[in-house]
């Protein structure tokens, strides 16, 4: 009997690398830039994400495994795909604010303040209150794990709608061939 479903494992590393990698470039293009901490560039990197997992599923449907996806197949290649990238990622992020420029958690914490003050001027008042938690929260370390998690998340999100659009499960009873 054939195997019916080719491991996805290889194609989750493959493309998680690919993700991480593009991930990584298009950082150092946002911090060559100058642009750190500007939110309209941070959504570019979902649509980074949502390609990469459609280019890894599509491939892995009709290259690696004969045409056919399951859903589950593909939300599990999807989520091990954005991880990967993600702690690729992550590990970038960390070495950029603890090595090459460990001035950007500052940069970003002053952002973050900047813009509650804007939404709600009371938040000048109680600032000392709220410094010390907010600085552990903009720690590198803190970024590069809230990154893994959130490209976790993200990338089951996206891969349960991604899977359901790309799915394509193996026909029950296949007609016999004739010898």
């Amino acid at each position: 009997m054939e195997k019916t479903n080719a491991p996805w494992s290889k194609t989750a590393l493959t493309y998680g690398i690919y993700l991480g990698v593009i991930s990584i470039l298009y950082s150092v293009i946002i911090y060559v830039a100058g642009m750190i901490g500007n939110k309209p560039l941070s959504y570019v990197s979902y649509l980074i994400t949502i390609g990469i997992l459609i280019w890894a599923m599509l491939t892995y449907r009709d290259k690696v495994n004969g045409g056919y996806m399951s859903y589950g197949t593909g939300v599990g290649l999807g989520f091990m795909t954005a991880l990967i990238g993600g702690i690729l990622g992550s590990i970038f992020s960390y070495i950029l604010m603890t090595v090459i420029d460990p001035s950007i958690p500052d940069q970003l914490f002053n952002m973050a303040i900047e813009e509650a003050i804007a939404k709600n001027p009371e938040v000048e008042q109680n600032l000392d209150m709220v410094e010390g938690m907010m600085r552990k929260m903009m720690s590198p370390t803190a970024l590069a794990l809230f990154g893994v998690v959130g490209s976790a998340i993200g990338g089951v999100i996206i891969s349960l709608i991604l899977a359901a659009i790309f799915k394509k499960d193996k026909p029950m009873f296949e007609e016999a061939q004739a010898e």
